[in-house]
C-alpha cells in the first residue's frame, strides 16, 4: 500500500468516526508490512472487558512458568461473584471450574465473575506487573470488575459524593491509597450475596441500565481498567508474533478470542469465512473494541478503535462505526499483495 492509498485510508476512517459524537482514538496496524494508522492512538481511554485481554495473557504467562495449570480447579465463592456479564453469577457457589473453563468463560463469554476469580488467583498486581514487562506505560490494569461495580454504587469512601466529586478523588489518589481502598472494600462487602448486590445496582440504575447513562458515565470514565489504542494494539501484535507467551498458548489465546469475539462488532459487516480474534468492552459513555483481523494466513492487521465520551446513551452508533471501519481495513489490505 503506497503512502497515498494509507492517507486515503485515514482520511476515510476519520470521516466514519467524526459521524458518533465523542471522543475517538484508533490504531491500525498490518504485522506484516509495518504499515500504520495512529489516530489520538496515545490517549488514554476507559477500556471496559478489554481489560481481560492482559489478564488472559498474564494467567497463560503463568501457566508456562508452571505457577498454576490448566486444569487446577478454583472454586465459586459468593465473595468473587459479579453482576454484569456472565454466567457464573447465576450459579450455585461452590461449584469447581478449571482455570481452562475459567478464561475460556472470560474471553468467548466475557464473564466478569471468571475474570473476578482469575485476577484473584494470578495476584491483583501481576497483571500491572506484566504491563511493565511488555514496555506498555500508559496502560494501567488494577481494578477488578466486583470492586469496580461497587464503587460506581457509591461504596467505599464516596459514599456522601456526588459522581464528578467522587471521580475527582479518585483520580487524584496515588497507587496505593486506590489499593488501600480496593482492599477495603473487599473486605466490607465479601458477605455481600449477589442478590442483593444485583437488587442494589437495579435499584439504582434500573434492571436494563436505563437510569444508567448520566449518573454513570462520570463514574465508568474514571473508575475502570486504563489504556490506549497503540499499546493494546501492540499487545495483541504480541500475541500474534507468540513473544509474549509460548506460541502453543498464543494460538490457544488466539482460538479463543476468533471464537468467543467478545462482543466486539468487528466482525459484524465481514464475510464469516474472515477470522477475527477480538474484545470489546462497552461502558456508560464508551465503546472499545480491539482485535486482530485475519486478511489471509500471512497478512493479518491489528486494530483498536476506541469511543469515550460518548454524547449518546445507545451504544450501537459506535458499534456500527467500528464495523464499518474494520470493513474499509479488511477491504484496502486485501488488495494488498
Amino acid at each position: 500500500m503506497s503512502p497515498a492509498d494509507l492517507s486515503k485510508l485515514k482520511s476515510e476512517i476519520v470521516k466514519i468516526s467524526k459521524e458518533v459524537k465523542g471522543q475517538v482514538g484508533i490504531y491500525l496496524k498490518h504485522v506484516e508490512s509495518g504499515k500504520e494508522i495512529a489516530i489520538d492512538a496515545d490517549k488514554i481511554f476507559p477500556l471496559g472487558s478489554v481489560f481481560k485481554i492482559p489478564l488472559m495473557i498474564e494467567v497463560l504467562r503463568q501457566v508456562d512458568s508452571k505457577l498454576i495449570s490448566m486444569d487446577e480447579r478454583i472454586k465459586l465463592e459468593a465473595r468473587n461473584m459479579c453482576i454484569g456479564s456472565g454466567i457464573l453469577q447465576y450459579l450455585t457457589p461452590g461449584l469447581e471450574l478449571t482455570v481452562r473453563d475459567l478464561v475460556t468463560l472470560m474471553i468467548v463469554a466475557t464473564d466478569n465473575t471468571a475474570s473476578e476469580m482469575l485476577w484473584k488467583r494470578v495476584g491483583i498486581q501481576s497483571v500491572n506487573m506484566l504491563i511493565r514487562d511488555l514496555g506498555l506505560a500508559k496502560t494501567s490494569i488494577y481494578l477488578p470488575w466486583r470492586e469496580g461495580f461497587l464503587l460506581t454504587m457509591g461504596k467505599g469512601p464516596f459514599k456522601e459524593m456526588s459522581s464528578v466529586e467522587a471521580a475527582r478523588v479518585w483520580k487524584g489518589m496515588a497507587d496505593m491509597e486506590r489499593t488501600k481502598v480496593l482492599n477495603e472494600i473487599d473486605r466490607d462487602y465479601s458477605d455481600l450475596s449477589i442478590e442483593e448486590f444485583r437488587n442494589q445496582y437495579e435499584r439504582l440504575y434500573g434492571v436494563k441500565e436505563q437510569k444508567k447513562f448520566k449518573t454513570q458515565r462520570e463514574y465508568d470514565q474514571v473508575f475502570d481498567n486504563l489504556g490506549t489504542p497503540r499499546e493494546i494494539g501492540l499487545m495483541l501484535e504480541k500475541i500474534l508474533k507468540g513473544e509474549v507467551v509460548s506460541p502453543e498458548k498464543s494460538r490457544e489465546m488466539l482460538s479463543m478470542m476468533v471464537r468467543g469475539h467478545g462482543g466486539s462488532s468487528f466482525p459484524q459487516l465481514l464475510s464469516e469465512d474472515v477470522p477475527v480474534a477480538a474484545k470489546a468492552g462497552i461502558t456508560a459513555g464508551s465503546v472499545n473494541n480491539a482485535g486482530i483481523i485475519f486478511v489471509s494466513s500471512n497478512s493479518h492487521v491489528v486494530l483498536c478503535v476506541f469511543f469515550k465520551h460518548l454524547e449518546e446513551k445507545n451504544p450501537d452508533k459506535a458499534q456500527i462505526a467500528e464495523a464499518r471501519i474494520a470493513r474499509l481495513i479488511y477491504d484496502n489490505f486485501s488488495r494488498v499483495r
